[in-house]
């Protein structure tokens, strides 16, 4: 159960990183999902399932707006601003 916990931990640090560290924005929702499922389940294996549900809800739900968004304003060819 440790190795699995700690192999849970490594999955988000890592999902983390190619949020932080991928240019391209379809990559780093990638990364960001990755992150969001491992810590769902990193708090799940710890016993704590609400806080877990919550994370997924908020956390996947808030950042895929702001990416959809940084998606639409890459693929507007005619920028105003």
């Amino acid at each position: 159960m440790t190795y699995f916990v700690l192999f849970l931990g490594l999955c988000f640090v890592s999902g983390g990183l190619a949020v932080a560290y991928n240019p391209p924005l379809y990559s780093g929702e990638v990364g960001l999902v990755l992150a969001s499922i491992v810590g769902s389940g990193w708090l799940l294996s710890l016993g704590v399932s609400f806080m877990s549900l919550v994370l997924f809800m908020v956390y996947l739900g808030g950042m895929s707006v702001d990416y959809v968004y940084s998606f639409s304003l890459v693929a507007d060819s005619f920028q105003r601003l």
